[in-house]
């Protein structure tokens, strides 16, 4: 892991998303592979601040919404989104058994 994150990946580009997502979008979003190496300089789809060259990077091909997105993230970042969407799964199956009943 020397270079980008992105640089490992096999998979065509996508075109750079230039919008923010929101954080409902975010939590929508579904991990699908995860690369970790130096920042490339995107922005965290988390906090929004530039992930430098000189800091680890987490890079996700995830799916929104049937679409293919790539997510980049600060390490401590990628762990509070994975919580968010874990907890907010959580929640929806308890409210499901809850109206099953």
């Amino acid at each position: 892991m020397n270079g980008p994150a992105s640089a490992d990946r096999k998979s065509p580009e996508e075109a750079p998303r230039t919008e923010r997502l929101t954080v409902t979008a975010l939590r929508r979003a579904v991990s699908i592979r995860l690369w970790g190496g130096k920042g490339c300089g995107a922005p965290c789809d988390f906090c929004r601040v530039l992930v430098s060259p000189t800091e680890v990077e987490y890079e996700v091909e995830a799916q929104l919404d049937g679409q293919p997105v790539t997510l980049h993230f600060h390490p401590r970042c990628h762990e509070t989104w994975k919580t968010e969407c874990e907890s907010l799964a959580g929640q929806a199956a308890q409210q499901g058994a809850k109206n099953s009943r």
